[in-house]
C-alpha cells in the first residue's frame, strides 16, 4: 500500500508539475504576444516619423548635389577665366617687347636721320660759305 501511496503522491506531484509548467507556457505565450503587439507598435510608429525626415534628408542630399554640380562648374569657369588672363598677360609681354623692339629702332633710325641732317646742314653752309 506504501508504494501505492507513494506511486499517487509522486503523480500528484507530476501532474502539479505539469499543470504549473503549462500555465507558465501559457503566462509566456501571452507575455510574448504582448511583446511582439508592442515591437510591432514601435516599428509602425517609428516608421511613420522616420519616413518625413528620411524624405527630407534624401531632398537635402539632392540640393547639396546641385550645389556640388555648381560649384564645379564655377571652378571650371574659374580656370577659364584664369586661363584668358595668363593669355593676355603673355599676349602683353609679347606687345610690351614689340613695342620695346620699334622704339628702339625708331630712336636708331632718328639718331641716323639727326646725323644725316647734321652733316647735310654742315656739307650746306661749308659749300654756301666757300661760294661767298
Amino acid at each position: 500500500m506504501e508504494s501505492q501511496a507513494i506511486l499517487t503522491a509522486a503523480f500528484v506531484i507530476l501532474v502539479i508539475a505539469v499543470v504549473g509548467g503549462a500555465g507558465f507556457l501559457v503566462f509566456f505565450a501571452i507575455q510574448i504576444r504582448h511583446i511582439t503587439v508592442t515591437v510591432t507598435d514601435f516599428c509602425r510608429h517609428t516608421d511613420e516619423k522616420l519616413m518625413p525626415a528620411l524624405e527630407e534628408t534624401e531632398k537635402t542630399l539632392k540640393s547639396i548635389r546641385v550645389v556640388a554640380n555648381d560649384m564645379g562648374a564655377i571652378t571650371a569657369n574659374m580656370r577659364e577665366v584664369t586661363d584668358a588672363v595668363c593669355e593676355v598677360a603673355v599676349n602683353i609681354r609679347a606687345v610690351s617687347s614689340l613695342v620695346n623692339d620699334v622704339r628702339e629702332k625708331v630712336s636708331l633710325k632718328t639718331l641716323g636721320i639727326k646725323a644725316g641732317v647734321q652733316a647735310a646742314l654742315g656739307m650746306l653752309l661749308k659749300n654756301t660759305g666757300d661760294r661767298r
